[in-house]
């Protein structure tokens, strides 16, 4: 007696399968680069059809219900792995998807021992199932884009749990065959029952789960940009700020900031234009990622000002850091249509160990930045133990007369200025 009507699960399968099919679809209509989106809903819809095959079948073999209608059922879970590689931008391995679904018709079709024998089929069938379920489990396990969705292990769950049933049907079939034909409504074995409403369960739990990667990838987005300066790719000033008060909040003792301004940036923006300028801005960003540590942040604050949080940097690592940046960023040219643009910056420091929080330190590390500004510029300058700003490193030339030669421009007009104005 069945306890579960095998061809009603499968009718419920398939109209699942439709349905994901046309969502996916919609969806990719709406998204044209989202290649997982296509072929999702093409995963879906293979399926789809394959299981109209599978619902046709007879007591004997036929290449259509038999051959063709479970290589699209294998096809199908192949391209499924095929968009999650989509999705973490990896190359596609078509080659590898077709492979399971060819070895699946040429088998059924040319030996005469498993057309006829559907035990053998099933073991077969269950092998390619098993094969392509943990590859899609291991694409997840194996990306670290894929680690950042929770989504991403619900797929891995559900997939793994699919191939892992799909392998133990080997065994049960053995021990337990079939009674012919598994879609003419003819009583089968309660493990086989229990397996197709997996089947159900599986397309229902892995179709919702693949639209909760796509919201959360596009929420991770949204987000990612609401910190990260469009220009330079590196945090903007509210990301730091927070990520700055977590560290103090949680190492209030240790680390340094840097805060830095890009040396007579208005004058570089006047002469050369602000595409030129917005290059400046791209290389001095790329200059301060190579030369800080790894567990260092990085931030431009608006304008030409960018800051730098050290969380494990004492004084003289700062200073080090620091004048590694300076230097560099001196050293480097550009070549410009108006000729060979080379540039400067004044760098702040203020220690976390003589500060509260953010909103004290970086009041201190701007005032040292302003004392490198009014002193002449492309130097470093930190406060000491009772906060006073000091010269710490630069050039050995008056920092007056390197400015104005490397940038080939009018010295400055602010002289020593009450206040540091933007873009000096």
């Amino acid at each position: 007696m069945d306890i579960l009507h095998t061809p009603t699960i499968m009718l419920s399968s398939f109209a699942t399968l439709v349905i994901f099919a046309a969502f996916f679809g919609l969806a990719w209509r709406q998204e044209r680069k989202s290649l997982e989106l296509l072929l999702w809903s093409l995963a879906f819809t293979i399926s789809a059809v394959g299981f109209v095959l599978l619902t046709l079948r007879g007591d004997g073999y036929n290449f259509m219900t038999i051959s063709l209608g479970n290589a699209l059922a294998v096809l199908g879970l192949a391209m499924i792995w095929l968009g999650l590689r989509a999705f973490d931008n990896q190359p596609l391995k078509i080659a590898a998807a077709l492979f399971g679904p060819a070895l699946w018709i040429l088998v059924t079709y040319f030996s005469d021992y498993v057309r006829e024998s559907v035990t053998s089929r099933i073991v077969l069938y269950s092998v390619l199932i098993f094969a392509y379920s943990a590859l899609i489990a291991l694409e997840i396990f194996r990306s670290e884009n894929f680690r950042k969705l929770p989504s991403s292990y619900i797929v891995a769950f559900v997939f793994a749990t699919h191939g892992l049933l799909y392998l133990a049907r080997i065994p049960l079939v053995l021990l337990w065959p079939l009674a012919g034909n598994t879609a003419a409504g003819t009583s089968q074995p309660l493990w086989y029952q229990l397996l197709t409403f997996e089947l159900f369960f599986h397309s229902l739990a892995g179709g919702f789960a693949f639209f909760a990667l796509v919201k959360e990838r596009t929420q991770q987005r949204y987000k990612l940009a609401s910190e990260t300066d469009a220009l330079t790719g590196v945090p903007n000033h509210r990301s730091f700020l927070a990520q700055m008060e977590a560290h103090l909040a949680t190492q209030p003792a240790k680390g340094a900031l840097l805060y830095l301004d890009i040396d007579h940036f208005k004058a570089i923006n006047d002469r050369y234009g602000h595409t030129v300028g917005d290059q400046v801005l791209v290389e001095f960003a790329q200059i301060v990622s190579k030369a800080v540590p790894r567990n260092a942040t990085i931030a431009r604050m608006g304008g030409e000002e960018f800051a730098v949080c050290l969380p494990q940097a004492d004084r003289p690592d700062a200073i080090a850091i620091a004048d590694s940046i300076r230097t560099a960023f001196e050293a480097r040219r550009l070549s410009t249509p108006k000729g060979v643009l080379s540039a400067t910056v004044s760098i702040g420091i203020a220690l976390a160990d003589r500060h509260g929080d953010v909103h004290a330190i970086i009041p201190a590390a701007d005032a040292a930045l302003y004392a490198a500004k009014a002193a002449g510029r492309n130097s470093v300058w930190s406060e000491d133990q009772s906060g006073v700003p000091l010269f710490v490193a630069g050039p050995s030339t008056a920092p007056d007369e390197t400015a104005t030669t490397l940038l080939s421009l009018s010295p400055s007009r602010s002289g020593t200025p009450a206040r540091r104005p933007a873009g000096s």
